[in-house]
């Protein structure tokens, strides 16, 4: 009888252990060739020299932020929030006022929030639901030019 009560423990335990909800386990964005170079003495990239800047450029799943922390590394974070990715809202856009990431979209100069998940410029979790960092391209630098690539 112990043998049973033990056995029907143990399964019990296990099985609430199991979580399905959104956002467990690995985020899925899907992984899209990205190739692009930056030529930061060019007019429309010469802001990125500032710490604190950044620029939205076109690749990556949703776009890509490119971002010149203030630790003088260039960050390029995948726009899609890593909390229910498949979510149309759930892109990141910069909160300038507050120096962070957040999830959701703009309608008319307005915001709105998708999952209130917050991320700081290098792409970590800040708060909200979301688990995982921003996804991240590799940036390499050589003199004026960034190329970005995955």
């Amino acid at each position: 009888m112990r043998k049973l009560l033990f056995i029907l423990l143990a399964v019990f335990f296990a099985s609430s252990c199991n979580d399905n909800t959104p956002g467990n386990g690995q985020v899925f964005i899907p992984d899209v060739p990205v190739s692009i170079t930056v030529n930061l003495d060019l007019p429309s990239h010469f802001h990125l020299q500032n710490l604190g800047s950044f620029s939205l450029l076109e690749g990556g799943h949703r776009g890509i932020f490119l971002v010149h922390n203030f630790d003088d590394e260039f960050y390029a974070l995948e726009r899609t929030c890593t909390f229910n990715t498949d979510l149309s809202c759930s892109h990141i856009q910069v909160d300038s006022s507050n120096i962070q990431l957040r999830c959701g979209t703009y309608d008319n100069d307005t915001f709105a929030e998708c999952c209130q998940s917050l991320y700081s410029f290098d792409g970590f979790v800040l708060q909200g639901p979301s688990r995982f960092a921003l996804k991240r391209y590799q940036v390499f630098r050589n003199g004026s030019l960034l190329t970005i690539r995955n």
